[in-house]
């Protein structure tokens, strides 16, 4: 009941308005708390918002498999379930990129959530792929490779500046530079034969520099990069993939702005920094 004018005064009257704000701020309170219980009860219904997808070579409970772990923690821990996608070596195959794709695509087909696909190095090449055939939220490159359709990615290799100078990856383009000689003339010659084409394959093979990176000479089959969000991280410090080229070539290719992680290396970017290369994945989701 309402206090009169002249109630108001009297302490105890004092103390029964007093209780009965506290009471209206409890239901009220209650009825927020009841309004946020529900809401995460909905979110929770709704199940995570994207789950992301990862290659890796051999096992999944293989050596490399274990090199995603903590990356795999940082994105759980944001919410984001992660399923590793285990399929061939990359110099396991002519083309590696295709097969590992397809492999990716299969793995697809039981979800659920949207996917995010997210690839490091050489799988850069395999991320796009993936996404001309199959429905993606997003496409996540870090310091990788990022193809151009119709052409093959040791094309890129050199006319561009991919490979930081003296690195593992330039002097393996440098040694396996009779291969990309050969199978530059190949690709000139409207005219060349399949029995040239497999000869160049056995040169491929034979080759102690061509055959550690066999997927740099498939050839994209893309006619257009599918239209799809991306995401581009790049350590400051990759001492393989020039992050210069990288970040430039984000820009122009894939039409994003690069995440950059200082300090960040080419390896070490999804262990020693996978809490930052998680926060710029997630971003947005």
């Amino acid at each position: 009941m309402p206090l009169s004018n002249a109630d108001q005064g009297r302490p105890e009257n004092h103390s029964r308005a007093g209780l009965e704000i506290g009471r209206r701020a409890l239901l009220a309170m209650g009825g927020a708390g009841l309004a946020l219980a529900a809401n995460r009860a909905v979110a929770a219904a709704a199940g995570p918002k994207a789950r992301f997808f990862m290659v890796v070579s051999g096992p999944a409970d293989g050596p490399e498999a274990q090199s995603w772990r903590k990356l795999v923690g940082e994105l759980e821990k944001r919410g984001f379930p992660t399923t590793l996608v285990p399929t061939i070596y990359p110099n396991g195959s002519f083309t590696p990129n295709e097969t590992r794709a397809a492999s990716i695509v299969a793995a697809l087909e039981a979800a659920t959530e949207p996917a995010v696909i997210l690839g490091v190095s050489n799988e850069g090449n395999v991320l796009p792929l993936v996404a001309a055939a199959h429905s993606v939220r997003r496409l996540v490159y870090v310091n990788a490779c990022i193809p151009q359709p119709g052409k093959a990615f040791i094309e890129t290799c050199v006319t561009q500046p991919v490979a930081v100078p003296g690195s593992l990856l330039d002097n393996l383009i440098k040694g396996a530079q009779p291969v990309t000689d050969e199978f530059l003339r190949l690709r000139a010659d409207p005219h060349a034969t399949a029995a040239q084409w497999e000869t160049l394959r056995d040169h491929i093979q034979a080759s102690p520099y061509a055959s550690t990176m066999k997927g740099f000479y498939e050839i994209c089959p893309l006619k257009q990069m599918p239209r799809v969000e991306n995401i581009d991280v790049s350590g400051s410090a990759d001492d393989q993939i020039n992050p210069v080229w990288e970040q430039a070539t984000a820009r122009r290719v894939l039409m994003t702005e690069p995440a950059i992680v200082p300090g960040a290396g080419h390896a070490n970017a999804v262990t020693d920094y996978a809490a930052r290369v998680a926060d710029h994945a997630v971003r947005g989701l």
